[in-house]
């Protein structure tokens, strides 16, 4: 697994984009070749053509857990400032362009599907002939409903804190706060919600938005060899929130 920096212009195009799960995006370069992008700035590659050796991305993994942005005890601003630090050493990924896997199946398939864990483990659930729909019923929030999310990353470009009031971009996948006892750790949350990056989402925000507001939701159901089962919520439009939005809370990766 190699991660990449996104290109700034995608950075912005990303953030405006549906996500595909919860801080995923899938994506496409120039070239045809596939990649995940995580939190609108960084991309896995899944197809070994933009795949660098493994000599070049041995540090990175090895240190990738030891990251001052991953320590809960690092304030907010060293947090932001370290992290920003780490993404620049990134080396830059393509052009790229936002997709769903429904655009290219089975091409898409079969590049997920070089995608392995460091060390073997059992054979992964057999690969379904499409994804169906996990968010099927509609319904709308409550005065006081409170919703969570997970990101990788603790530079969120789908809520914007700084404006007022508080927005969440439209198509962004979240969870009730019945989910928070059952994602724990970065890496829980990557098992419950599905997730095929394998990248710990250790950062957790709680947002409050608006009553009245439509939302998607459902169970999360078992994709990428990922269990799933965590009940999940989509906002499908542009989102106020009731009030400033806290830093979010860092969880261990384990």
């Amino acid at each position: 697994m190699q991660l990449f920096r996104v290109r700034e212009d995608d950075q912005t195009s990303f953030s405006r984009a549906p996500e595909s799960a919860m801080d995923l995006h899938f994506a496409k370069s120039r070239s045809g070749a596939f990649l995940l992008v995580i939190g609108c700035r960084v991309a896995i590659p899944v197809d070994s053509e933009t795949r660098r050796t493994e000599a070049e991305f041995a540090d990175l993994q090895d240190s990738y857990l030891d990251q001052p942005w991953l320590d809960p005890s690092v304030s907010s601003e060293d947090r932001d400032t370290a992290f920003e630090r780490w993404h620049r050493r990134l080396a830059e990924a393509p052009d790229l362009t936002t997709m769903t896997p429904t655009d290219d199946w089975l091409s898409f398939w079969l590049s997920l599907g070089r995608v392995r864990p460091i060390r073997p483990l059992p054979p992964a659930p057999p690969t379904p002939s499409s994804i169906y729909g996990h968010l099927p019923f509609v319904t709308r929030t409550r005065p006081n409903s409170v919703i969570y999310r997970w990101e990788a990353y603790p530079t969120s470009r789908r809520i914007n804190r700084t404006a007022s009031p508080p927005t969440i971009a439209k198509d962004t996948y979240a969870a009730p706060a019945s989910e928070v006892n059952f994602a724990p750790t970065g890496f829980a949350a990557v098992a419950r919600f599905a997730l095929p990056n394998l990248l710990p989402a250790c950062f957790r925000y709680e947002l409050q938005p608006v009553s009245g507001t439509p939302i998607e939701c459902g169970a999360s159901v078992p994709l990428y060899g990922q269990s799933g089962g965590g009940v999940e919520v989509k906002f499908t439009r542009n989102t106020d929130n009731r009030c400033p939005i806290a830093d979010p809370i860092v969880l261990p990766p384990l």
